[in-house]
């Protein structure tokens, strides 16, 4: 048990500190006395972090995964209480690269983790039950960052995020099993044996895009809510709220079907459903319930796909799982920091509709290279 609940608490944490920034984009924006899309651009700083992720996974396979995700808890509680500290536009870039170094390094080794213990006959359910840490950092800790900010201020809830970091931190390693390493493998050579497999490429492709068509619509959303609708604090709050338990839906959608019916056919078939929940965004957004049926809708079935394909991408290469994932990460984080730059722009030129058409022409090439290219390996 400790090896689902406690890394599913301890990323419950970090990505309700990471996925604040969304909901609360204009809220930070204004209290750091820059734009919006200023500070988008810094939050695409996170996302390059991802570039590390490749030096770090063969770290995970020969010193063992849970060494990785203590030192990655440790980055995250220092950069939370650096910008409680000094709350200053400086400091917050600096404590979101230590964020995004956090999750490039504890994601690929909690990954490979699960799939040394778990059968990929079964592994579906429980990287699912991991992953709902994802959308409990939004169904969950969204409203609770909206309550912080109401009552303390708006870099308070850096400072409760550094505490309960800083607990799980310990508790890691205190009771979390250590878990194998793989001792046969010689440094980094196992990422020049990845560079020549068209597999791995493919699916870290697979992972830019998916990611890139998300984030293009998701970093402007809480721009877009606020001047569409002028909801107050509370009520951005809620909204990220009601996207995490779609998202929550779609986990356990996950669990429940790839290790039912396939990896590759499920992760295709939310992926088509993703991409027309695209398209369709930028057409039911006229009112305020039609924008969160429609919110809620897309981020089910993108969370369905990404869920589904995490327990695909721990079995292309046994042998050194977190190497291979930390490379997919890496291209995933890229998506992720083009998609932070790339949003605002094409929001400011074409608005909402042009975001969802971008992120609707991206995820169907993610789709294509899935179905061609990506496939179990030994």
């Amino acid at each position: 048990m400790a090896r689902l609940v406690l890394p599913s608490l301890t990323r419950l944490v970090m990505n309700t500190g990471l996925r604040m920034f969304y909901p609360f984009l204009p809220v930070f924006a204004r209290e750091l006395q820059v734009s919006p899309a200023s500070l988008a651009d810094l939050i695409s700083l996170r996302g390059f972090m991802g570039f590390f992720s490749p030096l770090f996974g063969p770290l995970a396979d020969l010193l063992g995964r849970r060494i990785l995700m203590v030192g990655s808890m440790l980055l995250f509680t220092i950069g939370c209480f650096v910008v409680w500290l000094w709350p200053t536009y400086v400091t917050m870039g600096a404590t979101l690269c230590l964020f995004g170094l956090a999750k490039v390094l504890f994601d690929p080794a909690l990954q490979a983790y699960l799939g040394d213990s778990v059968s990929y006959r079964r592994r579906g359910m429980a990287i699912a039950i991991t992953e709902f840490a994802w959308s409990g950092g939004l169904l969950v800790g969204a409203p609770i960052v909206a309550l912080v900010m109401n009552l303390q201020g708006w870099n308070w809830p850096f400072f409760w995020l550094g505490i309960f970091g800083a607990g799980f931190t310990l508790l890691l390693w205190w009771r979390l099993p250590p878990g194998k390493k793989t001792t046969h493998l010689a440094k980094y050579s196992d990422v020049r044996f990845a560079l020549r497999q068209k597999t791995i490429w493919a699916a870290a492709a697979f992972g830019l895009l998916t990611v890139l068509a998300n984030e293009i619509l998701f970093i402007v959303f809480g721009t877009w809510m606020e001047e569409s609708f002028q909801l107050p604090l509370t009520g951005l709050g809620l909204t990220a709220g009601l996207i995490g338990g779609s998202e929550f839906l779609a986990e356990l959608t996950a669990g429940w079907s790839t290790d039912r019916f396939g990896k590759r056919p499920i992760i295709a078939l939310a992926g088509i459903l993703t991409v027309v929940c695209y398209a369709g965004v930028g057409f039911l957004s006229g009112s305020l319930a039609g924008a969160l049926v429609a919110l809620a809708l897309l981020f089910f079935f993108f969370e369905w796909t990404i869920v589904a394909a995490i327990p695909l991408f721990t079995e292309i290469a046994p042998s050194f799982r977190a190497t291979v994932l930390s490379i997919i990460v890496a291209t995933s984080s890229l998506g992720r920091a083009l998609g932070a730059i790339i949003g605002p722009r094409i929001y400011l030129l074409g608005g909402l509709r042009a975001n969802a058409i971008s992120a609707a022409i991206l995820m169907a090439v993610a789709v294509v290279i899935l179905g061609l290219w990506v496939r179990e390996g030994e």
